[in-house]
């Protein structure tokens, strides 16, 4: 790397501004150990009963007035859904749109111009119907993928008409009146433009957040950013070991670059306690795990001349708004789930069998060392590439 990596570095200073928690720390997000159980047992059940209670309706056979486009959880997810939204908008401007998010995704569904946002109280499923039944859809199409709640929700909100996914194996496609076939061997961008389609719309847009002013507290110079938490079910198998990230911090620093190492909320003691551990790195590597929403965050992540994370939203936020971006693949598919934008490098796991997880739980019988796949080596020259076009 020793002649590639010869910017200066830029201290980083300021006061941290609130943060939106991450995925695991959300009640009533994807991490929701509660609302999990439930989703498995009476999802499944209210399904069955509201499947065979209604008849399936007709498409409408104008264009709807007013459209919700739903996914309650997941900050890469809502990242896909905002590429699409945008090409509905465009392509019905009659129509009204409601890009309904959850507590930890919504802002995101707020930087789509022309939509309405709603932000569902997913951990009380009660009231999160009442506030979607008040917006009066005459469509809804569900973007959830597996969860059977975002099924139960779309067959209760009201709307004269639902659309969502028969997903294999989940049982949540029954009190729809149209679906689609989730596919599992295409990019997930794929199904959510089949999805959308059921409306007439043709999407050929790709997620993408326009530069916003630099995150307060954020130097304007040349830094990295490494993301070392993934989240989700299991997330810890997707983590990649920390003595490897240490050497990636190593040879940063030791080449005059500041590293931001970025986190939820939840994140903020176990990467204050891995700074701490990258012996001879002083003030060139800083946290900002827990300081910034997700607006401030995108801010941030643009001014980047690199950013390097394990598969998570964070990674999908990067390539989104066209960071230098290498991606970690180890038990993630790199072709459903690469980060999609025009700078993008994605290592997947040398080890044999990896790459396996579609939804993020087929963990059952695969290897669960796929992370150690990735070598330190194929990560520098991966970021050294990136760092050489931008000097």
């Amino acid at each position: 790397m020793r002649g590639y990596l010869t910017m200066p570095a830029r201290t980083v200073s300021g006061a941290a501004t609130p943060a939106a928690p991450g995925p695991d720390a959300v009640r009533g997000g994807r991490g929701d150990l509660r609302l999990r159980q439930l989703d498995r047992t009476a999802g499944v059940a209210a399904l069955l009963v509201l499947g065979a209670a209604r008849r399936r309706r007709l498409a409408p056979a104008s264009v709807p007035r007013r459209i919700g486009l739903m996914k309650t959880a997941g900050i890469g997810d809502m990242t896909l859904l905002t590429a699409v939204a945008r090409d509905a908008i465009e392509a019905l401007p009659q129509s009204q749109f409601v890009l309904i998010g959850g507590s930890e995704n919504a802002e995101l569904a707020e930087l789509v111009a022309g939509a309405h946002v709603v932000r569902l109280p997913t951990a009380n499923p009660v009231r999160a119907i009442r506030v979607l039944r008040a917006q009066r859809l005459d469509a809804l199409l569900d973007f959830g993928q597996w969860t059977r709640v975002e099924a139960i929700y779309a067959a209760l909100c009201g709307a004269a008409w639902t659309a969502g996914f028969a997903t294999p194996g989940q049982r949540r496609h029954r009190a729809y009146d149209a679906t689609v076939v989730h596919a599992d061997d295409v990019p997930e961008l794929e199904n959510f433009r089949r999805l959308i389609a059921r409306i007439g719309v043709r999407s050929t847009g790709t997620p993408s957040f326009a530069p916003t002013p630099l995150a307060r507290g954020v130097t304007s110079g040349c830094y990295v950013v490494l993301h070392l938490w993934p989240g989700g079910f299991r997330s810890e198998l997707r983590e990649w070991p920390p003595e490897r990230w240490r050497r990636i911090v190593g040879a940063l620093t030791g080449e005059g670059f500041v590293v931001l190492l970025s986190g939820g909320r939840e994140d903020v003691e176990r990467t204050r306690t891995f700074a701490a551990s990258c012996a001879g790195s002083g003030e060139r590597i800083i946290s900002i795990a827990g300081r910034y929403g997700l607006v401030e965050l995108i801010a941030v992540l643009a001014q980047a001349c690199c950013v390097v994370s394990v598969n998570t939203g964070v990674m999908h936020l990067a390539a989104a708004v066209g960071a230098p971006t290498v991606a970690l693949n180890g038990p993630t598919s790199s072709l459903r789930w690469a980060p999609i934008g025009p700078d993008v490098t994605c290592i997947d796991s040398a080890l044999p069998g990896c790459g396996y997880l579609n939804l993020g739980f087929e963990y059952a019988g695969r290897r669960l060392d796929c992370m150690e796949g990735i070598s330190v080596e194929r990560v520098l020259a991966a970021v050294t590439e990136r760092l050489r076009a931008v000097r």
